[in-house]
């Protein structure tokens, strides 16, 4: 059994971004795991040869919320821990075979040294601390192990109209963060620079990105809960937000598009991979 170790405080900047995020509010954690996308099969794939297993022993998800992105690994991995810091999200993580979850930071999973084939952060490493991040990567991973830190685009190709839609939402929504004076992770850590803060940070010996995409089933429910899985501004129970954001609008786009229709959403992925 892995050794269960606290974790020290988060730094003062985290815990302000997760009070800002809306991830803690009522109802959110619920409808994020409904809606965002899960990691595309081929993903696991890579990082299983470029980390040179057929089947990891331990793969370690650092931020791994409601666990989309940790469950993936049942029945591929033969040990999967996921660390979160936030209860509200862990409360809804679904149990799987070989999957396990924390409460911890990326910066101190209390996990032992070199145990990990696999240390993935998805969607997640824009709310970290970098380098304090890479460091622990780099400690819990055996020699030759590998550190993925993955984004998707949440804007899926769907139809031009609807992209369009989706394109002017995401700028209503920037537009109301700054009149908040809310600050996320991304407007301090650009997912973009991910690469190169991985290659400057000398824990890894080789890092390259990844470009991967994935195809999931969507209709016009899901475009809409896409938009409300953002978090603040936009937050569960909070109408008014909804109005100056003018959700409706997506929506009622989504609902002419695509009717009553299923379709595939194309989600593009970047990958960053770093080996120690």
């Amino acid at each position: 059994m892995l050794e269960a170790v606290a974790s020290p405080p988060v730094s003062e900047f985290s815990r302000a971004l997760i009070d800002n995020s809306g991830y803690e509010r009522e109802g959110f954690a619920d409808s994020y795991d409904r809606f965002r996308p899960r990691p595309p099969r081929e993903l696991l794939e890579v990082l299983c040869r470029y980390a040179r297993v057929e089947r990891p022993r331990l793969v370690v998800d650092l931020g791994c919320g409601t666990g989309l992105s940790t469950r993936a690994w049942s029945g591929t991995a033969e040990r999967v821990v996921g660390i979160e810091p936030n209860p509200a999200m862990l409360a809804v993580a679904e149990p799987a075979p070989g999957v396990e979850y924390r409460r911890g930071y990326s910066n101190d999973t209390g996990l032992p040294d070199a145990r990990a084939d696999i240390v993935t952060a998805s969607q997640s490493l824009h709310w970290m601390e970098p380098e304090p991040t890479f460091a622990e990567a780099a400690r819990i991973l055996r020699p030759g192990g590998i550190f993925a830190a993955y984004d998707y685009d949440w804007r899926p190709t769907v139809d031009p109209e609807l992209d369009q839609a989706f394109f002017e939402y995401h700028d209503r929504r920037r537009e109301a963060r700054a009149r908040r004076g809310i600050q996320l992770g991304a407007d301090r850590w650009a997912k973009h620079e991910h690469l190169e803060r991985m290659r400057s940070s000398g824990r890894f010996r080789f890092c390259r990105e990844v470009l991967l995409h994935s195809a999931e089933d969507g209709d016009a429910e899901r475009a809409g809960g896409l938009a409300r899985s953002l978090g603040l501004p936009v937050a569960v129970g909070e109408p008014d937000v909804e109005r100056e954001l003018r959700v409706d609008e997506l929506e009622a786009v989504a609902h002419r598009v695509l009717g009553d229709r299923t379709v595939s959403f194309l989600f593009g992925y970047w990958v960053r991979v770093g080996v120690v």
